[in-house]
């Protein structure tokens, strides 16, 4: 079992990257074992993810009865124990929506066979978040990431500036995304931090891109659902139910609106019914928390061109819908990708006729401070994400 806590299991079963350099403090050192400064919390920060003691097997090597390595750890949340069961080994502990905004550390102590009152206190983790959303990008900067498929299938990212409104450069990703149907960003669903991508092919087939960090994706695709071809419209709004794992939303022939919540240790969560009548609508899009109630909303534009605000109560169910625009069937590709203006507010965007890229810039309580022309000729592409 002492192996298991060198690494950190995340869904999808890749291991995670050291989350903080954290510093360790032992009374009493184990004779030919590793430095009390190697053992460390070891994991990302992210909820669906866990973490691991790195180091105590090397550090407790010889404190079992046969000289194997035998520890046991005690859990901290913000300095104080805390209990957990994790689904693998009892030295993982997993990530859940209670450790939003605490730090975890760890007390590992030897067995008393070999290591009796033998014990390290490691540091802190990095805060505890929930996933990434869309809208921190594809690079992990947290500014605006546009991806954009072109008629032939090249898939193309346009990268906005980090500090100051506008674009910083254009680079393309690969060619081939033409056999997908559908293609939309909902953010990071293998807890590594970084933001994925999900395409359905035309049998139905859900996939997952897993990104890598630098506006990439690795080449194997993840099959994480069938059956995707009955679903009308789907969007990935962030955490909708608030577990701190990231959700679709998607809407039937039939108008019924259903939560696919993720599941921390790989694929999804039974799904649940969340609405009806939604058949007349024909785009949803995530725009994160648009009306500064710290839940995350759904905008819906219906077949006559209004737009309308769903405001999300944070509990997997609506603080109630409000019209914010109409004229929106003058536009294509509309969608939401980040903060554009950089005032800490996503924004959204959309295709007119004459192929300029339009910015919709949000006020950060449900509705808008105005509308720019930030791009032209981008009627060559057949998608937005």
């Amino acid at each position: 079992m002492g192996s298991l806590s060198e690494k950190t299991f995340l869904r999808g079963g890749a291991a995670g990257l050291l989350a903080a350099l954290l510093i360790g403090a032992t009374l009493v050192p184990a004779a030919n074992a590793a430095d009390a400064h190697d053992v460390k919390v070891y994991g990302h920060p992210i909820v669906g993810s866990a973490l691991s003691v790195e180091g105590a097997p090397a550090y407790f090597a010889n404190c079992g009865g046969s000289g194997e390595a035998s520890y046991s750890i005690q859990w901290l949340r913000d300095g104080e124990p805390v209990e957990t069961s994790p689904p693998y080994s009892p030295y993982l502990y997993p990530l859940e929506a209670d450790d939003i905004g605490g730090r975890i550390s760890a007390i590992a102590t030897g067995s008393p066979t070999n290591c009796a009152g033998q014990e390290v206190v490691t540091g802190e983790s990095e805060e505890i978040r929930k996933e990434p959303m869309r809208a921190e990008g594809f690079t992990g900067r947290g500014v605006f990431e546009l991806m954009a498929r072109k008629q032939d299938g090249t898939l193309m990212m346009y990268l906005g500036r980090d500090d100051t409104q506008g674009w910083q450069e254009t680079r393309q990703v690969g060619p081939g995304w033409d056999a997908f149907t559908r293609i939309f960003a909902a953010g990071d669903f293998t807890t590594d931090g970084i933001s994925d991508l999900m395409a359905t092919d035309s049998s139905g087939t859900l996939f997952r891109f897993q990104g890598t960090g630098d506006g990439g994706f690795y080449t194997f695709r993840h099959a994480v659902g069938w059956g995707w071809n009955s679903i009308e419209s789907v969007v990935g709004p962030g955490d909708f139910n608030g577990d701190g794992l990231n959700d679709l939303l998607g809407s039937e022939a039939n108008g019924d609106l259903y939560l696919f919540p993720s599941h921390p240790w790989g694929g999804w969560s039974p799904r649940v019914k969340v609405g009806h009548g939604w058949d007349v609508m024909d785009l949803l899009i995530g725009p994160g928390d648009f009306d500064g109630d710290g839940n995350v909303d759904v905008l819906a534009k219906d077949k006559a061109g209004r737009l309308y605000l769903y405001g999300g109560d944070g509990a997997g169910g609506w603080a109630g819908p409000r019209q914010i625009g109409q004229g929106w069937n003058a536009l294509t590709n509309i969608g939401s990708a980040g903060d554009f203006n950089r005032d800490g507010v996503t924004d959204v965007h959309g295709v007119n006729a004459a192929g300029e890229l339009v910015m919709y810039y949000a006020d950060g309580r449900g509705g808008w401070k105005g509308a720019e022309t930030v791009g032209w000729g981008w009627n060559i592409f057949n998608g937005l994400y």
